[in-house]
């Protein structure tokens, strides 16, 4: 039976690839690898990747992109300097052509070692703060936080990142903590959305009501490993708030193919337009 479904979740991923091939592809990919973060944007001639997961999923990150054609990367975007979600950066960028990689700009050892080892690979490096912005026609993403840096968390360093994806809005939360959410509160410019990328992995550090109050989101997206992540009272916060909840280790790897949910492991598939 599941081999089935398996044959009939593949067809209507090709059906759906051929009916909109002529208006145009976009994906996003949250790779299932447990309590880390990979997140892989494919339009119709760029690709981009969020975080690169921590060393022990390198191999199967790898081994994704290749099954998903992604021969070379436009830009990786580091959230911040935590290893859950920047380890397999060199082994990545050894495996196929990084174009850039956007490194926040707080300094920190982790930064300087990573420079170094990105240029001498003939890898260009740019420092990304809030306000940087990243466009490509169906797809534009700005960093609105962090608004300042924090010198005891790291987490509350995190890139966040919101703008559109052939239409869908986001908001890729990185591992920001309650504080960072506030101050992004503060700033007025956190937008409602239609997919969160949950924050810090589901825990209870995060994902305050006065934060799902603004972002609404139709879908939340948690990158958790079912053993310390998620946090129930997060995970009830969520469905509370009305949003479609799904963790990777409960759906495995989750695809939003033009305006189509799917995940790998049921072989689900909801409309979002």
């Amino acid at each position: 039976m599941k081999r089935i479904l398996a044959i009939i979740f593949v067809i209507i991923m090709y059906m759906d690839n051929v009916a909109l091939a002529k208006f145009g592809n976009y994906e996003v990919h949250f790779l299932g690898v447990g309590q880390s973060d990979c997140i892989l944007i494919k339009t119709d001639d760029k690709n981009y990747l969020i975080d690169t997961g921590a060393a022990y999923y390198t191999k199967r990150i790898i081994r994704y992109l290749d099954l998903n054609q992604v021969k070379s990367i436009d830009g990786i975007i580091l959230t911040h300097y935590h290893d859950d979600h920047y380890e397999g950066i060199i082994k990545i960028a050894q495996s196929r052509k990084v174009c850039k990689v956007y490194l926040p700009d707080h300094r920190n050892y982790i930064q300087n070692i990573m420079s170094d080892k990105l240029n001498k690979m003939g890898v260009d490096v740019e420092y990304i703060k809030r306000g940087w912005e990243i466009k490509n026609y169906g797809c534009v993403l700005k960093a609105i936080g962090p608004v300042r840096e924090s010198k005891t968390v790291e987490n509350n360093n995190s890139i966040v990142l919101q703008g559109k994806v052939n239409g869908l809005q986001y908001v890729f939360a990185g591992d920001c903590e309650r504080s960072e959410e506030e101050d992004i509160l503060k700033t007025g410019e956190l937008k409602k959305c239609d997919v969160l990328k949950v924050p810090h992995h589901g825990l209870n550090t995060s994902t305050t009501n006065r934060f799902l109050d603004r972002v609404e989101p139709r879908v939340a997206i948690i990158t958790s490993d079912g053993v310390g992540t998620p946090d129930k009272r997060v995970e009830n916060r969520l469905i509370n708030k009305g949003a479609i909840v799904w963790r990777i280790d409960n759906q495995g790897n989750i695809v939003i193919k033009n305006d189509i949910l799917y995940c790998s492991k049921n072989y689900t598939s909801i409309r979002l337009k």
